[in-house]
């Protein structure tokens, strides 16, 4: 091979798995939306979940605040009930990311399942729930 030929194959291989790379990254972001605080609660609106009219379902978002160090994640569970369990470590602090139903701490390994309790350490206590709380438009999760 030519070295011409060489550099034209070098730079659309690195040209593919550029892209590639970005759409694997694309596919695994979650939604992510930025809750206003009232009265100690979090409030997000429900229809962040996607609306009954809409073909687009989505069944966990990421809740960020200014009064949380690590965001949070918010389940749907079910019609009209919700869970949020917190996206920080319980072994050193570091947030979690979740993916295939598991929690992982990409600092020191450790896993929890989709329920935020420990499958490996090193860390030891499960992750934290909030309350939450609906009214007829909005979640309400107690911090």
């Amino acid at each position: 091979m030519d070295r011409r030929k060489f550099i034209e194959n070098s730079c659309l291989t690195c040209v593919a798995v550029a892209f590639g790379s970005s759409l694997l990254q694309s596919c695994s972001t979650m939604k992510t939306v930025h809750a206003f605080e009232e009265n100690g609660f979090l409030v997000v609106d429900k229809s962040e979940f996607g609306s009954a009219n809409s073909d687009e379902k989505i069944n966990s978002i990421i809740v960020a605040s200014n009064s949380l160090k690590v965001p949070l994640i918010l389940f749907k569970t079910g019609e009209d009930s919700y869970e949020a369990i917190s996206l920080k470590c319980t072994h050193k602090g570091v947030k979690l990311d979740y993916e295939n139903n598991e929690f992982k701490c990409s600092a020191h390994g450790s896993i929890f399942d989709r329920e935020g309790e420990v499958v490996k350490g090193p860390a030891k206590q499960n992750l934290k729930h909030y309350k939450t709380d609906k009214t007829v438009t909005t979640i309400r999760i107690e911090v």
